[in-house]
């Protein structure tokens, strides 16, 4: 477990396959868990725990553990595969004007667009989000 301080206590949430809980001002995560990271519909990460199904905005997928899954391998015409924020492997719609993208030629996240297959994102370090 990490001993990170916390201001507030109770709330939980997950970094990577890891599940963390504030308890009494102090951080405390799980070590070690198996599962697969996914870009969910609203472009966030998410993660499927060994055995649990989940979708990659294209193909459905079973989660066999450390980021290994086996996945149907549907042909997605007219959708953008990108990666998220965080890294992670997703697909977005065609018309999709708000995609959270890791923009890797400006080495920085951006809000996107996917338009008829294409990944669509403003250049140059201007237009990156910074938070």
């Amino acid at each position: 477990s990490s001993g990170i301080n916390a201001e507030y206590g109770g709330e939980s949430w997950n970094v990577g396959c890891e599940e963390c809980v504030c308890v009494s001002g102090e951080v405390l995560c799980s070590e070690n868990t198996p599962c697969c990271l996914y870009v969910q519909p609203n472009g966030e990460t998410g993660r499927a725990l060994v055995d649990e199904g989940f979708n990659d905005g294209c193909n459905n997928c079973n989660c066999f553990g450390d980021d290994s899954a086996g996945c149907t391998l549907k042909f997605c015409p007219m959708m953008c595969s990108y990666n998220n924020w965080d890294l992670v492997f997703g697909y977005a719609k065609d018309g999709d004007d708000s995609v959270q993208a890791y923009d890797s030629d400006s080495n920085c996240p951006k809000i996107c667009s996917c338009e008829k297959g294409e990944l669509k994102c403003d250049e140059g370090e201007h237009s990156c989000i910074m938070f």
